[in-house]
């Protein structure tokens, strides 16, 4: 098994960010694999991971193929865990090699993508984009975000994008009569498109008046239309996911947050420890436990949060062994699909797998800006996407 480590504090400091301290990932990685394997591995066998660390500085198509070259061809990977890849061409690149993917990357792919790539790509911990920004967009019209907003929307020029917002997005707020006065795709190909692009969406938002903006596509587009807007004086209120970086906006844009509002399905990178108690279940007080055998030091669930994840992809192939006929993709997703509703996540609100999804993210929570304490507070019970 191949472990992904995005490393971006290189980013971070090119742009003067702050990121918060997430402990020592090699070392967290190193204490699972030690633990599982002394508890039995995977289908009687010894799991050997390779960890890689990936550089999110030098991101770019050229860099993703390498890295999956890397893992798929030089270290013979069975399966990847991926964390931070962001091109369109890193995924179909671990399937055309026959490798299982475990993606913790907050990367949209919707039910078309899923279909694609399987059996090779499983978000086990995670939504589909399709539920995702149906989820959002049901918690928005339920508290009243529209009301009274002249709304406009930014989209990541991409067929993804274009079948979400149609099909997920637009239907919902109709049926609540809410109208998009402006909506601008964005081409993120090159630096130039994306930054004139989003120049021309905010001339286009303040000739109709737009004080409420939803972004679609994830590629942390908010995060990026932010920093643009901070430029133009330019602040309206921002409908958030998990997708767009909530926690890295509200610490380093705290003036361009008051009235964000949205859904969370990863507390770890969204919230502070005072929303949610931590450890807040017996799946996370685990993998918490783990790191602690392990004489690793945390004191928050932020400083484990990517251990948590890698924790969960081991618990899960740990709970799917049992009902493993042969080790294989589809053998794999056969054995995950028997669990069920009956596998406890340490590092999301709740999953459920279901034959023939891909996806395991089966819970939200509604969550705000919070102008006090200058992050994001959880206001609503967790609810279920289906629902």
């Amino acid at each position: 098994i191949s472990i992904i480590i995005t490393d971006t504090s290189m980013v971070a400091q090119a742009f003067g960010w702050e990121v918060p301290d997430e402990g020592d990932r090699e070392a967290q990685v190193e204490a699972l694999v030690d633990h599982f394997n002394a508890a039995g591995g995977f289908a009687g066998r010894q799991i050997d991971a390779k960890v890689t660390v990936f550089n999110a500085i030098t991101d770019g198509p050229v860099a993703e193929e390498a890295l999956c070259n890397k893992i798929t061809q030089d270290d013979q990977a069975f399966a990847a865990v991926l964390t931070g890849q962001f091109q369109e061409n890193a995924r179909p690149c671990y399937r055309n090699a026959n490798t299982l993917m475990f993606d913790a990357t907050l990367y949209p792919v919707d039910v078309a993508g899923f279909e694609e790539l399987a059996p090779y790509y499983w978000s086990p911990l995670l939504p589909t984009y399709d539920d995702l920004v149906g989820g959002m967009a049901t918690a928005l019209i339920e508290e009243g975000w529209f009301e009274g907003a002249t709304l406009g929307v930014i989209a990541i020029d991409s067929e993804l994008s274009e079948r979400v917002y149609a099909q997920q997005f637009v239907p919902r707020l109709e049926a609540a009569g809410v109208e998009v006065v402006s909506y601008n795709t964005i081409d993120p190909t090159d630096s130039t498109s994306f930054n004139n692009d989003q120049l021309q969406a905010i001339i286009n938002f303040r000739e109709a008046g737009v004080d409420k903006v939803v972004a679609i596509g994830g590629s942390r587009l908010v995060s990026w239309f932010i920093d643009t807007s901070i430029t133009q004086n330019f602040a309206p209120a921002y409908a958030l996911t998990s997708y767009d970086a909530p926690d890295f906006n509200a610490f380093n844009y705290p003036e361009m947050m008051p009235g964000a509002s949205g859904i969370s399905v990863l507390p770890g990178y969204d919230i502070e420890d005072d929303q949610l108690a931590f450890p807040a279940s017996a799946a996370e007080q685990e993998c918490a436990d783990i790191f602690t055998a392990a004489g690793l030091e945390f004191s928050v669930r932020t400083n484990i949060r990517t251990g948590l994840l890698f924790c969960d992809v081991f618990r899960l192939l740990q709970h799917a062994s049992p009902h493993l006929t042969e080790v294989s993709a589809q053998g794999v997703t056969e054995a995950v699909w028997q669990l069920g509703d009956s596998f406890e996540a340490a590092s999301v609100y709740g999953v459920e797998f279901t034959k023939g999804s891909y996806a395991g993210g089966d819970l939200y929570r509604r969550f705000e800006f919070d102008a006090g304490c200058e992050c994001m507070v959880l206001t609503g019970d967790p609810a279920d996407f289906d629902e």
